[in-house]
């Protein structure tokens, strides 16, 4: 009896024996995942394809995933302006040769932060604070090309992207600077402000300047037809109408008088003159007078004293 039970006992510890080295000999490989065997602690190959797989019970298989993963870091760094900031940094990367990554590299994560971080320090540390927003998407894609062949070649991983997120800084001094930016624009609308009214006044002065320039031009152009004219009808009435040239004269000054106050007149306005009505009738009879004896075509002739 006794010896039954021992060797029933055996089978059941081989059984168990056998299904358990069974169990250790298979392995499974998901989509996006890779295994890397070993044998004795030394690399014997890779198992990319999904499924069941089976190995020798003294092969270690380890994995790795292939997925697209995501590494996140809050970095703290200076500005060129010597500004204190925190920076969130996101880093898309990619395992590639998994070999690499597990066995040529240790805490490759960390240490492709690591020289993440020290890339982005770099760019910023000659940024201003005030340029720091927008150029954001300018140092991403510096880091990336300046990081991605040595981490790939390093740790096996591709960088797909590096993403610099908004500075953050303290609330006091968030506070300050945006009073010190408000400042800034107040003073630059006052200066536009004041630079438009210049622009304004110039503007309207060169303005007044053509303005009277064109008047002047057509009150001389006025004038210089005018007096054609008078000339004009002081050589009509001096050589053909036969009156002598003083009271040709006499006559235009005259009529000019008279076309002066009608024009005025015209406007609706209040004519004052320094010359009385009188004064201007007596020369109107006087010329009347110089004339009323000639005929045109008829020079008067003077008689000779005692005639």
């Amino acid at each position: 009896m006794i010896l039954e039970i021992i060797l029933i006992g055996g089978a059941v510890v081989a059984l168990a024996g056998t299904a358990a080295t069974a169990l250790s000999s298979i392995y499974t490989v998901r989509e996006k995942e890779e295994a890397l065997v070993q044998e004795f602690g030394r690399y014997v190959g890779t198992t990319k394809n999904p499924g069941l797989h089976l190995k020798a019970p003294w092969r270690r298989v380890t994995k790795v995933t292939s997925a697209l993963s995501e590494v996140k870091e809050n970095l703290q760094t200076k500005t060129k302006d010597d500004i204190f900031v925190t920076l969130p940094i996101k880093a898309h990367v990619q395992v590639e040769d998994s070999k690499r990554y597990v066995f040529d590299s240790n805490n490759p994560v960390e240490q492709l932060m690591t020289r993440i971080s020290a890339a982005v320090k770099q760019l910023v540390s000659s940024t201003e604070f005030a340029e720091l927003y927008s150029a954001r998407e300018t140092i991403s894609q510096r880091v990336n090309d300046s990081v991605g062949k040595e981490v790939f070649d390093l740790y096996g991983v591709r960088l797909i992207d590096v993403i610099v997120d908004e500075p953050h800084v303290g609330g006091d001094f968030q506070e300050r600077y945006n009073n010190v930016k408000a400042s800034e624009m107040d003073r630059a609308a006052a200066r536009n402000s004041a630079e438009a009214e210049k622009i304004r006044i110039i503007a309207e002065a060169e303005a007044r300047k053509e303005s009277m320039i064109l008047d002047g031009e057509g009150i001389a152009a006025q004038r210089k037809a005018i007096f054609d004219g008078y000339a004009e009808q002081f050589n009509a009435l001096a050589q053909k109408g036969g009156i002598s040239p003083e009271h040709a004269q006499q006559l235009i000054m005259v009529a000019m008088t008279n076309d002066t106050i009608r024009d005025a007149a015209s406007k609706g306005n209040v004519i004052l003159s320094s010359n009385g009505l009188p004064s201007t009738l007596a020369d109107m009879a006087a010329v009347e007078k110089a004339i009323g004896g000639v005929q045109p075509g008829k020079p008067k002739v003077a008689r000779a004293a005692g005639g």
